[in-house]
């Protein structure tokens, strides 16, 4: 039977607000909140302390006058390349004062003295070769780590520098004898033990020096290591042969390696007046670049620990109350808050121990306001 007019009337107006009403509802319906995310990876992390340090010759040469006498100038300036065996001082008798049997006695015990140091030099010198060349065999065969090795190769080159200092205050030692014995007729030359840069001119002027004035110090710049300040409570991370780079020194990163972790720390105030209890770290860099000399300030950077391919966590994701760390995690489009277990972090990410999975999404920045349970709609990059 047909409908009359006033039903089929009725019946449009029950359409229209039905779908009024359901445009209301809709238009009030709480929408999803646009929020940033990221998703739980995983990745390598690396460990890093960060503290500054400066560069530093493994090995200065302070070269004195031996004898008293008189000074002839020094030509050399500061930065001036020199030779092993280059000729950088002279000294000339003072006068013509009679000759001193008790100072030549002095200058003959001298000379027996340096004569032994410079035999036990060399005997650590030999035993330094051999431990250097049974450590790197060893490596080779897997058998000791690159820490023992890098610390044989430190031991070897001090050693070799010992030897080297040794064999040029013997050849000052045999110089003063010869002096005592020519009296005013003899001369004195004082040579460079070692190939190098001049670093400092104590004496420049022709004049009288006593023994034991300094004059000149010298150093191989090829031969630099980095030394660094850190916290103690840094320091007790670090391990001989662990790798780190030298930043800030005004060029490319360098590479290098821990060589020795001092034993000792010493009490420091920092420009803010802190008092802090620093560790020398020492550092062999693999390759001194041009430009780079003694004293230089630098940044230098250790690892303490690396890992690989362990599930990790963007820090902004993670939230700290009273309960240890928590994330909110995304699931069918709604955050739920989820208490995590953290392992190390190296200032981007931190590791996820548990709590969380690899490909689980997680809210980036999560506001203070938001509700579990509340939908969330990723935000567009």
């Amino acid at each position: 039977m047909p409908l009359s007019a006033h039903t089929r009337t009725r019946l449009a107006w029950s359409l229209v607000l039905l779908v009024l009403a359901a445009w209301v509802a809709w238009a009030w319906a709480p929408r999803p909140r646009e929020l940033p995310v990221a998703r739980i990876e995983r990745g390598p992390l690396l460990v890093t302390v960060l503290d500054q340090g400066v560069t530093r010759a493994r090995e200065l040469y302070a070269i004195a006058a031996p004898v008293t006498g008189t000074l002839e100038r020094i030509e050399l300036e500061p930065g001036d390349p020199v030779q092993a065996g280059q000729v950088l001082v002279r000294l000339r008798p003072a006068g013509s004062a009679p000759l001193d049997p008790r100072a030549r006695a002095q200058a003959e015990a001298a000379v027996e003295a340096a004569a032994a140091l410079e035999v036990e030099a060399r005997a650590r010198l030999d035993a330094a070769t051999d431990q250097l060349r049974r450590i790197r065999t060893l490596f080779e065969q897997g058998l000791v780590a690159e820490g023992e090795l890098t610390a044989a190769d430190a031991a070897h080159r001090q050693a070799l520098a010992a030897r080297n200092a040794a064999q040029a205050r013997l050849r000052e030692a045999r110089a003063a004898l010869a002096w005592e014995h020519n009296g005013e007729n003899g001369g004195l030359e004082l040579r460079a033990p070692v190939a190098g840069v001049l670093l400092k001119r104590w004496q420049e002027s022709e004049g009288p020096v006593a023994a034991g004035t300094p004059l000149l110090e010298l150093a191989d710049l090829a031969d630099l290591e980095v030394v660094g300040d850190f916290l103690s409570q840094d320091a007790v991370g670090i391990r001989p042969g662990a790798g780190a780079t030298v930043e800030n020194w005004g060029g490319e990163p360098l590479p290098g390696r821990v060589e020795r972790v001092e034993p000792l720390g010493e009490l420091k105030v920092s420009a803010l007046g802190v008092e802090e209890q620093r560790v020398r770290v020492r550092i062999a860099l693999d390759e001194v670049p041009e430009g780079l000399g003694h004293g230089y300030q630098v940044d230098a950077r250790v690892t303490v620990l690396a890992l690989e391919e362990v599930p990790r966590i963007p820090l902004e994701a993670l939230v700290r109350d009273a309960d240890g760390w928590r994330a909110w995690q995304l699931r069918e489009g709604r955050a739920w808050p989820v208490p995590v277990e953290v392992g190390p972090s190296d200032g981007s990410w931190r590791q996820v121990i548990s709590g969380l999975s690899a490909d689980d999404l997680v809210v980036r920045f999560p506001p203070g306001d938001l509700e579990p349970g509340q939908r969330v709609r990723p935000q567009e990059n």
